[in-house]
């Protein structure tokens, strides 16, 4: 056989090998949120009830296989928390923060998440409450990597103590 068509050949094989497991585009959806919720209920500052304004956007990413089967979900989440105490509103701690998620396909439960989920900063004191790093199969709890304030007793009485008004 002549060498052009042994490559012909090969090629044409290669190709058929490889088209089956080809699937279409992912599919990408964006939500805007604007919410106000209890985030630290008497939790992380025993008789301070914080609230949150949270105002951040969501694109969660859908990856299907070629049978139209979800195989997997990537997200990401960019805002900016607004931290509050109803018995001291002239106190509201402001932070941007931004991340990125991976749910299972079959639950829609976080596997893993990776960014800083809280930046917040306080005049006069700078950074007062951080989480940044990497979260593996339970969030807040299975943190592995990065800074958390929250497991830091400094911190957290820093933070509750400007949230209190002191």
């Amino acid at each position: 056989m002549r060498p052009a068509v042994v490559f012909s050949f090969v090629l044409v094989m290669m190709l058929l090998v490889v088209a089956p497991v080809s699937a279409g585009p992912p599919v990408v959806v964006t939500t805007e949120y604007d919410i106000d919720y209890a985030a630290y209920d008497n939790t992380l500052c025993p008789g301070i009830s914080i609230h949150n304004h949270e105002v951040y956007t969501e694109r969660l990413t859908l990856y299907y296989n070629n049978k139209g089967n979800l195989k997997r979900i990537q997200g990401h989440v960019d805002g900016i928390d607004n931290l509050y105490n109803f018995d001291n509103p002239g106190v509201v701690l402001s932070g941007h923060f931004a991340g990125n998620f991976e749910l299972d396909p079959q639950t829609w439960e976080l596997l893993s998440v990776t960014g800083v989920l809280y930046h917040i900063t306080a005049p006069g004191y700078g950074t007062v409450l951080v989480r940044a790093g990497r979260w593996e199969v339970t969030y807040p709890d299975g943190h592995v990597a990065g800074k958390d304030s929250y497991v830091d007793p400094k911190d957290v009485e820093q933070f509750c103590s400007i949230m209190a008004g002191d």
